[in-house]
């Protein structure tokens, strides 16, 4: 199992690859798809999620800026399933709002998650 701070920074490269001005909830989440997977939502499913309600940038930010919600998570939480718990169940969390939107299974890919033997 990866830890905390490795998924932080694949975080930031999917923010990178996206050109989105900020690292938020909706990046970490697909950083832990990307990494782990989850039997209910696949990392290109998310990705395109993503792509689909927020779109992409012309231009790469020069800064890396976390949302508050994934800045609180970064300095609050101690392993990656209690970041994940957190992010799914936040109501302001983006990651948890694309899910909602899109018509997934959050409770689902949640439970699958904490479940999950790593």
């Amino acid at each position: 199992m990866i830890n905390l701070d490795t998924l932080f920074e694949i975080a930031e490269l999917e923010t990178k690859r996206l050109r989105h001005p900020y690292v938020g909830t909706e990046h970490f989440l697909l950083a832990y798809l990307k990494e782990y997977g989850n039997k209910y939502i696949t990392y290109e499913e998310y990705r395109k999620y993503i792509i689909d309600i927020i779109g992409m940038s012309y231009k790469e930010s020069e800064y890396v800026l976390y949302t508050p919600i994934l800045r609180d998570i970064k300095n609050t939480c101690n392993n990656v399933i209690e970041a994940m718990v957190k992010i799914l169940t936040n109501d302001d969390s983006i990651a948890y709002n694309i899910l909602l939107s899109s018509g997934c299974d959050v409770e689902a890919i949640y439970l699958n998650i904490i479940n999950t033997n790593y």
